[in-house]
């Protein structure tokens, strides 16, 4: 076994994503020269989280955690960035998903370690998970509100995805005053049951202009 060659070669794959530009914004238009890759969007999780655990001093494995936030992306090397426009059931994207994951890892010592631990993101049975799930979410969200405050993301792009929102269409577009409103109020469940992602999504909602090194 060499396990320079193993280093290297993970590596290389997993450096694409520095590179492959999130589906999302691709389908909604984003009006900007250069958009958020997957690695981008990692790192705001990683962000987010150690933010989070700062104020709140949370009861989690935070080593798990950051971990679990670091991988979670790993299928996307092999596959697309499924969004929820995509002609996809969530069980095929889940198989598929496996799969892509296996063939990145396989040749390190620790893949088993890895694989289930992205089983255990999937399940989102374990506090860790879930926080992570959520952590996701509200990421996403946050990029969406930053887009939409810097005239990047057209409320009309936004509206096109009302069309999957199944019967809470109507009630998503009453309460949506610009683009990021859309997915942040079709987030929002998610977050439900949980005070901090709750208040903190409220609150990214509410921001009106992007400040540098002040308070929001």
């Amino acid at each position: 076994m060499n396990k320079n060659k193993n280093v290297i070669a993970f590596y290389m794959q997993a450096v694409k994503l520095k590179e492959k530009i999130r589906t999302g914004w691709i389908e909604v238009n984003i009006r900007k020269e250069r958009i958020e890759s997957v690695a981008e969007h990692i790192y705001g999780c990683l962000i987010l989280a150690i933010a989070i655990n700062s104020e709140y001093k949370l009861d989690l494995d935070m080593y798990k955690v950051l971990k679990m936030l670091t991988l979670h992306e790993l299928e996307e090397i092999l596959m697309k960035d499924f969004t929820i426009r995509a002609n996809i059931t969530p069980e095929e994207k889940l198989i598929m998903g496996k799969k892509c994951v296996h063939n990145v890892v396989k040749d390190l010592i620790e893949k088993n370690e890895i694989e289930t631990l992205l089983d255990e993101f999937n399940e989102r049975k374990t506090k860790e998970a879930l926080f992570c799930y959520k952590i996701d979410k509200i990421e996403c969200d946050f990029q969406a509100k930053l887009y939409d405050l810097e005239g990047a993301f057209s409320y009309e792009e936004a509206k096109k995805d009302l069309e999957f929102f199944g019967n809470r269409k109507d009630e998503i577009e009453e309460k949506s005053k610009c683009a990021s409103d859309i997915w942040i109020e079709y987030d929002k469940p998610k977050f439900s049951r949980d005070a901090i992602f709750e208040s903190l999504i409220n609150e990214i909602q509410k921001i009106k202009e992007i400040k540098n090194g002040e308070d929001i």
